[in-house]
């Protein structure tokens, strides 16, 4: 069975399988409508379903990245974050956390308040990201993205193009003091890529791996996992059954993380057997 250890504020911690993160999201405008919380108290009771279904690690992300959302400021991003974030963590003490957030300020009063993980999905668009992430030792996910995240814009690109890239945002994350054990790297499946691009890096994950090296996969519900693309999310054009099959051809890459919005289809592929590489 193959095992992944993470470096999250001073601590090494094992995992003897893939780990599941389930998506909670603080906003009104999120692609998935049933991802989201209006309130913390309504955060809360998601958050405790989603670790009761199994969930290993909890995303909160309080601003929407989704093609043609409109971005908020750091004011608006707070007054939705913390709150709920106090609020769970003094529940569920116990999971672990991360923030999904491009701003380090944000991070870093996110962090204070008992967040693990920085979850950054513009890829160090904030210059004190990664002194933030620094100065906490905190896990950080790294997301390959185009520099308009909500710009719609999508384009067709290699597994070794994604690697580079994201090479290049870990060096600075390194020059600024951060750990590599402390590092994953997520291919950002859904930000500006094409569909055929998007199930194309599902099949090459391995391409990302490379001993002690920690890689999610982000598919979840995203416009390429439904049968038809070009519609939105309802019951006939369901994006799960194409987030399952996304996410078992990546743990069988080797994927670390499953970021997902259904926690227990994505527990169900892990007791599958034959679900994730030995």
């Amino acid at each position: 069975m193959r095992s992944f250890s993470w470096r999250i504020k001073g601590r090494d911690i094992k995992f003897e399988r893939p780990q599941v993160v389930g998506i909670l999201n603080l906003t009104p405008d999120s692609f998935y409508a049933d991802s989201r919380s209006a309130t913390p108290e309504e955060a809360l009771s998601r958050a405790k379903k989603m670790i009761d279904d199994g969930a290993d690690m909890l995303d909160i992300g309080a601003e929407s990245t989704r093609p043609g959302s409109a971005l908020i400021d750091e004011a608006e991003e707070g007054r939705r974050l913390f709150a709920a974030l106090e609020m769970i963590r003094k529940a569920l003490p116990d999971a672990l956390v991360s923030i999904d957030t491009r701003r380090a300020n944000i991070a870093e009063k996110a962090l204070e308040l008992g967040a693990d993980v920085i979850n950054d999905v513009s890829a160090l668009s904030d210059p004190a990201m990664a002194r933030v992430a620094a100065k906490f030792g905190a896990g950080f996910i790294l997301t390959h993205s185009p520099k308009d995240l909500a710009s719609g814009r999508n384009a067709d690109i290699s597994a070794a193009k994604v690697a580079s890239f994201l090479r290049e945002k870990t060096a600075e994350l390194l020059k600024a003091g951060l750990p590599m054990e402390c590092v994953a790297w997520d291919p950002g499946l859904g930000f500006g890529k094409t569909t055929e691009a998007n199930w194309r890096l599902a099949n090459e994950f391995d391409k990302l791996n490379a001993p002690g090296r920690r890689v999610m996969i982000g598919a979840s519900r995203k416009r390429f996992t439904r049968p038809d693309p070009d519609k939105p999310e309802s019951e006939g054009n369901s994006g799960l059954a194409g987030t399952v099959r996304a996410n078992r051809i990546a743990i069988k890459k080797g994927a670390f993380l499953l970021r997902v919005h259904d926690v227990r289809e994505a527990r169900g592929l892990l007791t599958e057997g034959e679900a994730y590489a030995s």
